[in-house]
Protein backbone atom coordinates (compact mmCIF):
# COMPACT_ATOMS: atom_id res chain seq x y z
CA UNK A 1 0.00 0.00 0.00
CA UNK A 2 0.94 3.26 -0.69
CA UNK A 3 -0.14 5.93 1.74
CA UNK A 4 -0.57 9.94 0.83
CA UNK A 5 -0.66 12.14 3.84
CA UNK A 6 -3.35 14.91 3.82
CA UNK A 7 -4.97 17.06 6.13
CA UNK A 8 -3.75 16.58 9.79
CA UNK A 9 -3.47 12.78 10.58
CA UNK A 10 -6.06 11.64 7.67
CA UNK A 11 -4.35 9.50 5.64
CA UNK A 12 -5.67 8.58 1.98
CA UNK A 13 -4.91 5.40 -0.16
CA UNK A 14 -5.09 5.96 -3.80
CA UNK A 15 -6.00 2.18 -4.28
CA UNK A 16 -4.97 -1.20 -3.09
CA UNK A 17 -6.28 -4.75 -1.87
CA UNK A 18 -8.12 -4.96 1.35
CA UNK A 19 -6.20 -8.26 2.56
CA UNK A 20 -4.94 -6.15 5.44
CA UNK A 21 -8.08 -4.41 6.38
CA UNK A 22 -10.79 -7.35 7.22
CA UNK A 23 -9.88 -10.24 8.86
CA UNK A 24 -11.13 -12.49 6.43
CA UNK A 25 -8.15 -11.69 4.48
CA UNK A 26 -10.20 -11.04 1.12
CA UNK A 27 -8.61 -9.91 -2.57
CA UNK A 28 -10.98 -6.72 -3.00
CA UNK A 29 -9.92 -2.85 -3.76
CA UNK A 30 -10.58 0.47 -2.80
CA UNK A 31 -9.89 4.00 -3.49
CA UNK A 32 -9.97 6.03 -0.10
CA UNK A 33 -8.95 5.88 3.62
CA UNK A 34 -9.33 7.83 6.47
CA UNK A 35 -7.09 6.89 9.63
CA UNK A 36 -8.11 9.15 12.30
CA UNK A 37 -6.54 10.37 15.60
CA UNK A 38 -9.58 12.09 17.18
CA UNK A 39 -13.32 13.03 16.56
CA UNK A 40 -12.21 16.37 14.70
CA UNK A 41 -10.34 13.97 12.32
CA UNK A 42 -13.91 12.21 12.13
CA UNK A 43 -15.91 14.48 11.41
CA UNK A 44 -13.42 15.95 8.39
CA UNK A 45 -13.64 12.73 7.06
CA UNK A 46 -17.50 12.83 6.81
CA UNK A 47 -17.40 15.88 5.38
CA UNK A 48 -15.01 15.41 2.90
CA UNK A 49 -16.85 12.19 2.01
CA UNK A 50 -19.90 14.74 1.84
CA UNK A 51 -18.64 16.74 -0.44
CA UNK A 52 -17.21 14.21 -3.04
CA UNK A 53 -20.10 12.30 -3.27
CA UNK A 54 -19.12 9.20 -1.50
CA UNK A 55 -20.96 7.08 1.68
CA UNK A 56 -18.37 7.27 4.57
CA UNK A 57 -18.18 3.72 6.30
CA UNK A 58 -16.55 2.86 9.36
CA UNK A 59 -14.81 -0.65 9.52
CA UNK A 60 -13.28 0.05 13.06
CA UNK A 61 -10.82 -2.88 13.12
CA UNK A 62 -12.40 -4.92 10.15
CA UNK A 63 -13.14 -7.76 12.11
CA UNK A 64 -16.86 -7.96 11.05
CA UNK A 65 -16.87 -6.76 7.30
CA UNK A 66 -16.52 -8.20 3.94
CA UNK A 67 -14.70 -5.82 1.80
CA UNK A 68 -15.38 -5.94 -2.16
CA UNK A 69 -14.09 -3.31 -4.86
CA UNK A 70 -15.21 -0.06 -3.55
CA UNK A 71 -15.38 3.42 -5.99
CA UNK A 72 -18.17 5.37 -3.83
CA UNK A 73 -17.52 4.59 -0.20
CA UNK A 74 -15.26 5.74 1.90
CA UNK A 75 -14.20 3.38 4.29
CA UNK A 76 -12.61 5.16 8.02
CA UNK A 77 -10.59 2.68 10.04
CA UNK A 78 -9.94 3.00 13.90
CA UNK A 79 -6.20 1.78 13.93
CA UNK A 80 -4.94 5.66 14.43
CA UNK A 81 -7.69 6.76 16.36
CA UNK A 82 -6.31 8.31 19.85
CA UNK A 83 -6.78 5.76 22.71
CA UNK A 84 -8.73 6.76 25.99
CA UNK A 85 -9.33 4.85 29.40
CA UNK A 86 -11.32 6.29 32.30
CA UNK A 87 -12.45 4.42 35.50
CA UNK A 88 -14.69 5.18 38.32
CA UNK A 89 -15.91 2.43 40.48
CA UNK A 90 -17.83 0.57 38.35
CA UNK A 91 -17.87 2.81 35.34
CA UNK A 92 -15.44 2.56 32.43
CA UNK A 93 -15.51 5.02 29.91
CA UNK A 94 -13.27 4.45 27.02
CA UNK A 95 -12.32 4.78 23.06
CA UNK A 96 -14.03 2.22 21.08
CA UNK A 97 -10.95 0.97 19.29
CA UNK A 98 -9.50 -0.95 21.98
CA UNK A 99 -9.52 -4.68 21.77
CA UNK A 100 -12.41 -6.55 23.49
CA UNK A 101 -10.00 -9.01 25.24
CA UNK A 102 -7.66 -6.29 26.56
CA UNK A 103 -10.48 -4.69 27.96
CA UNK A 104 -11.90 -7.75 29.70
CA UNK A 105 -8.30 -8.75 31.55
CA UNK A 106 -7.78 -5.06 32.24
CA UNK A 107 -11.14 -4.83 34.16
CA UNK A 108 -10.02 -7.91 35.68
CA UNK A 109 -7.34 -6.02 37.29
CA UNK A 110 -9.10 -3.57 38.91
CA UNK A 111 -12.05 -6.16 40.00
CA UNK A 112 -14.81 -5.55 37.27
CA UNK A 113 -16.29 -8.44 35.19
CA UNK A 114 -19.32 -9.39 33.24
CA UNK A 115 -17.82 -9.50 29.82
CA UNK A 116 -16.43 -12.94 30.09
CA UNK A 117 -18.77 -14.27 27.42
CA UNK A 118 -17.03 -12.01 24.91
CA UNK A 119 -13.75 -13.15 25.32
CA UNK A 120 -11.55 -14.81 22.30
CA UNK A 121 -13.53 -12.54 19.94
CA UNK A 122 -10.45 -10.80 18.37
CA UNK A 123 -13.06 -7.74 17.61
CA UNK A 124 -12.62 -4.11 18.63
CA UNK A 125 -15.56 -2.23 20.95
CA UNK A 126 -17.14 -0.09 18.46
CA UNK A 127 -17.98 -2.72 16.08
CA UNK A 128 -18.67 -5.02 19.05
CA UNK A 129 -21.48 -2.58 19.61
CA UNK A 130 -22.75 -1.72 16.73
CA UNK A 131 -23.95 -4.81 16.16
CA UNK A 132 -24.89 -5.73 19.89
CA UNK A 133 -22.31 -8.63 19.74
CA UNK A 134 -23.26 -12.00 21.80
CA UNK A 135 -23.13 -15.21 23.10
CA UNK A 136 -24.36 -17.70 25.53
CA UNK A 137 -27.86 -15.28 25.95
CA UNK A 138 -26.22 -12.38 26.76
CA UNK A 139 -25.12 -9.20 24.79
CA UNK A 140 -22.76 -6.15 25.11
CA UNK A 141 -26.12 -3.86 25.50
CA UNK A 142 -26.36 -4.83 28.97
CA UNK A 143 -23.28 -3.15 29.90
CA UNK A 144 -23.69 0.34 27.74
CA UNK A 145 -24.48 3.30 29.23
CA UNK A 146 -24.22 5.43 26.70
CA UNK A 147 -22.12 6.19 23.67
CA UNK A 148 -20.54 9.20 21.28
CA UNK A 149 -20.66 9.34 17.80
CA UNK A 150 -19.72 11.43 15.41
CA UNK A 151 -20.60 12.15 11.52
CA UNK A 152 -20.57 15.31 9.49
CA UNK A 153 -22.76 16.96 11.93
CA UNK A 154 -19.86 16.57 14.84
CA UNK A 155 -19.94 14.69 18.22
CA UNK A 156 -23.43 13.38 20.27
CA UNK A 157 -23.77 11.78 23.15
CA UNK A 158 -26.64 9.13 22.99
CA UNK A 159 -28.00 7.35 25.89
CA UNK A 160 -28.51 3.32 26.21
CA UNK A 161 -32.57 3.95 26.02
CA UNK A 162 -32.25 5.80 22.86
CA UNK A 163 -30.31 3.10 21.10
CA UNK A 164 -32.32 0.47 19.13
CA UNK A 165 -30.82 -2.34 20.47
CA UNK A 166 -31.75 -5.51 19.19
CA UNK A 167 -30.36 -9.03 17.93
CA UNK A 168 -27.19 -8.34 16.64
CA UNK A 169 -28.55 -4.80 15.49
CA UNK A 170 -28.31 -0.82 17.19
CA UNK A 171 -29.76 1.58 14.79
CA UNK A 172 -26.60 3.26 15.42
CA UNK A 173 -25.82 5.44 12.71
CA UNK A 174 -22.19 7.60 12.56
CA UNK A 175 -18.74 6.68 14.15
CA UNK A 176 -18.55 5.41 17.25
CA UNK A 177 -15.75 7.53 19.49
CA UNK A 178 -16.52 6.85 22.74
CA UNK A 179 -18.10 3.95 25.04
CA UNK A 180 -19.46 4.59 28.82
CA UNK A 181 -19.65 0.84 30.13
CA UNK A 182 -20.91 -0.21 33.66
CA UNK A 183 -19.61 -3.51 34.41
CA UNK A 184 -20.25 -6.01 37.39
CA UNK A 185 -18.17 -5.94 40.74
CA UNK A 186 -18.18 -8.48 43.47
CA UNK A 187 -17.36 -11.80 41.63
CA UNK A 188 -13.52 -12.64 43.16
CA UNK A 189 -10.48 -12.67 40.28
CA UNK A 190 -10.77 -16.53 40.31
CA UNK A 191 -14.22 -16.97 39.17
CA UNK A 192 -13.72 -14.00 36.61
CA UNK A 193 -10.44 -15.95 35.58
CA UNK A 194 -12.42 -19.13 35.21
CA UNK A 195 -15.03 -17.50 33.02
CA UNK A 196 -12.55 -16.10 30.56
CA UNK A 197 -10.91 -19.39 30.48
CA UNK A 198 -13.89 -21.35 29.65
CA UNK A 199 -15.23 -18.90 27.23
CA UNK A 200 -11.45 -18.81 25.64
CA UNK A 201 -11.50 -22.63 25.27
CA UNK A 202 -15.43 -23.23 24.17
CA UNK A 203 -14.10 -21.13 21.03
CA UNK A 204 -11.09 -22.83 20.42
CA UNK A 205 -12.91 -26.11 20.17
CA UNK A 206 -15.61 -25.27 18.38
CA UNK A 207 -14.29 -22.07 16.09
CA UNK A 208 -12.11 -21.87 13.15
CA UNK A 209 -9.75 -19.71 15.17
CA UNK A 210 -6.58 -20.85 12.57
CA UNK A 211 -8.55 -19.87 9.57
CA UNK A 212 -9.20 -16.07 8.44
CA UNK A 213 -13.07 -15.65 8.91
CA UNK A 214 -15.87 -12.98 10.42
CA UNK A 215 -16.79 -14.64 13.40
CA UNK A 216 -20.50 -16.10 12.95
CA UNK A 217 -21.64 -15.26 9.11
CA UNK A 218 -25.38 -15.38 9.26
CA UNK A 219 -28.02 -14.60 11.64
CA UNK A 220 -29.50 -17.65 13.92
CA UNK A 221 -33.21 -18.71 12.95
CA UNK A 222 -36.36 -18.38 15.62
CA UNK A 223 -36.53 -22.18 15.47
CA UNK A 224 -32.93 -23.34 15.11
CA UNK A 225 -29.35 -21.56 14.87
CA UNK A 226 -27.73 -20.94 11.44
CA UNK A 227 -24.89 -23.66 11.77
CA UNK A 228 -27.69 -26.44 12.17
CA UNK A 229 -29.48 -25.58 9.02
CA UNK A 230 -26.21 -25.40 6.88
CA UNK A 231 -24.67 -28.50 8.33
CA UNK A 232 -28.20 -30.62 8.01
CA UNK A 233 -27.98 -29.12 4.16
CA UNK A 234 -25.31 -31.05 3.68
CA UNK A 235 -22.74 -28.13 3.42
CA UNK A 236 -19.83 -28.26 6.22
CA UNK A 237 -16.40 -28.21 3.65
CA UNK A 238 -18.17 -26.77 0.51
CA UNK A 239 -15.99 -24.28 -1.65
CA UNK A 240 -15.88 -21.82 -4.28
CA UNK A 241 -12.92 -20.63 -4.50
CA UNK A 242 -10.55 -19.65 -1.53
CA UNK A 243 -14.06 -19.22 0.16
CA UNK A 244 -15.45 -22.30 2.14
CA UNK A 245 -18.26 -23.58 4.95
CA UNK A 246 -15.41 -24.55 8.10
CA UNK A 247 -15.81 -28.24 8.85
CA UNK A 248 -15.72 -26.99 11.97
CA UNK A 249 -18.66 -24.72 12.77
CA UNK A 250 -21.12 -24.70 9.32
CA UNK A 251 -21.63 -20.59 10.48
CA UNK A 252 -18.55 -19.84 9.72
CA UNK A 253 -16.94 -18.80 6.27
CA UNK A 254 -13.18 -19.04 6.28
CA UNK A 255 -10.25 -18.02 3.61
CA UNK A 256 -9.16 -21.32 2.57
CA UNK A 257 -6.28 -19.88 0.80
CA UNK A 258 -5.94 -16.30 -1.54
CA UNK A 259 -10.08 -16.07 -1.52
CA UNK A 260 -11.19 -13.08 -3.99
CA UNK A 261 -14.32 -11.44 -2.72
CA UNK A 262 -16.40 -12.91 -5.94
CA UNK A 263 -15.85 -16.33 -4.50
CA UNK A 264 -17.59 -15.59 -1.23
CA UNK A 265 -20.46 -13.60 -2.83
CA UNK A 266 -20.84 -16.62 -4.75
CA UNK A 267 -20.18 -18.87 -1.52
CA UNK A 268 -23.01 -16.85 0.33
CA UNK A 269 -25.44 -17.01 -2.62
CA UNK A 270 -24.97 -20.94 -2.33
CA UNK A 271 -25.53 -21.45 1.41
CA UNK A 272 -28.72 -19.10 1.30
CA UNK A 273 -30.03 -20.94 -1.64
CA UNK A 274 -29.81 -24.12 -0.23
CA UNK A 275 -30.97 -23.42 3.00
CA UNK A 276 -33.81 -21.88 1.50
CA UNK A 277 -34.95 -24.95 -0.48
CA UNK A 278 -34.32 -27.56 1.85
CA UNK A 279 -35.55 -25.69 4.62
CA UNK A 280 -37.81 -22.72 3.46
CA UNK A 281 -35.71 -20.17 5.69
CA UNK A 282 -33.89 -17.36 4.04
CA UNK A 283 -30.85 -16.94 6.05
CA UNK A 284 -29.69 -13.21 7.18
CA UNK A 285 -26.54 -12.19 7.20
CA UNK A 286 -24.52 -11.24 10.14
CA UNK A 287 -21.29 -9.47 8.81
CA UNK A 288 -21.78 -6.25 7.13
CA UNK A 289 -20.99 -6.83 3.54
CA UNK A 290 -19.85 -3.67 0.94
CA UNK A 291 -19.44 -3.34 -2.42
CA UNK A 292 -20.19 0.14 -4.40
Amino acid sequence: MTYISVERSILKVMSCDVRKLSHLRTIGSINEIRFPTNSEDVRDAYIYAEENGLKAFSIGGGSNTLIGHLNKVMLISDRKYEYEWEVSDDILVLSSNHNINYIIMRALQIGLGGLEFLAGIPAHLGGLVFMNAGANGRTISEFVEWIDIVNEDGEKRILRKDIDFGYRKSGISGYITRVCLRLEKGQSSEAIRAQIKHSVLNRKQKQPLSMPNLGCFFKNTEKHSAGYLIEKAGLKSYRIGGAMVSPLHANFLVNAGDAKFEDFVALIERVKGVVQRDFNVLLEEEVRIINE
